[in-house]
């Protein structure tokens, strides 16, 4: 029975979550710009009503971006650091497929575009379609930063099963820009949830498929995806190499 922990900070909201075989315990707080505080307290609560302790835990699943820039250094130093003091495996899932993973969760839609808005009028953009043997959410696009008025044809997106237009759901915060988002994009799904608030448990079927399949990582190995290449944060391996350069 495998023992996970999922930690999602790239958002406003705080969420964790701690699988336990076929038990789901989960921790969600609204805290915009208090991620810091409030993350250590929950993990510790969450542990104590589990009754269990980190070196029990079989691998830390955490989003690793797009998104907040401190949210997300905030969950994958935290997710080091428990890696490296109980030499435990880390997984790092993309924050769009869990936001697309949630969407099918919640909705049972099998097509979704994830969009979140990224500021100085970008959008970060995901698009994914079930996989009905997993039940997991895979993209039909690599995940991408682009201008909020991008028109949805131009996206070129070649989704695995013969679908159209009514059968697409749209989830996520970037929804909300509706004065800047081309009719095209907005017009391609049937129904949208712009209120979606990401939950550290829609991150726990990636986790299990990457587990099984062996796909974790080394804490030192950890890399954020900011979409931005000059907002690119180092791994430690990375910080070490330029160090010795200097």
């Amino acid at each position: 029975m495998t023992t996970l922990l999922s930690i999602e900070a790239a958002s406003d909201s705080c969420s964790i979550a701690l699988q336990i075989g076929h038990q789901v315990i989960q921790r969600l707080e609204p805290a915009p710009r208090m991620h810091s505080r409030l993350l250590y307290p929950m993990l510790n609560s969450l542990m104590d009503e589990a009754g269990i302790s980190p070196k029990q835990l079989d691998a830390i699943a955490f989003v690793n971006g797009p998104g907040s820039f401190t949210g997300l250094r905030i969950a994958a130093a935290t997710a080091q650091g428990m890696g490296f003091a109980c030499d435990i495996p880390l997984i790092g899932i993309s924050t769009l497929q869990a936001m697309a993973q949630q969407a099918f969760n919640e909705h049972k839609t099998e097509s979704v575009i994830a969009l979140m808005d990224a500021r100085m009028n970008e959008l970060y953009l995901g698009a994914y379609q079930l996989d009905p043997m997993t039940g997991i959410m895979t993209k039909q696009i690599d995940d991408c930063l682009c201008p909020t008025g991008i028109e949805y044809p131009s996206l070129k997106i070649c989704w695995s099963n013969n679908i159209d237009d009514q059968q697409i759901h749209g989830c996520g915060h970037g929804f909300k820009l509706t004065e800047k988002l081309s009719p095209s994009l907005q017009d391609s799904c049937f129904s949208v949830n712009a209120e979606q608030i990401l939950q550290a448990k829609s991150l726990l079927p990636l986790a299990n498929a990457l587990y099984n399949e062996n796909r974790t990582l080394l804490p030192e190995q950890v890399e954020l995806v900011y979409l931005r290449e000059q907002s690119h944060w180092k791994t430690i391996k990375q910080q070490k190499l330029l160090n010795k350069e200097k």
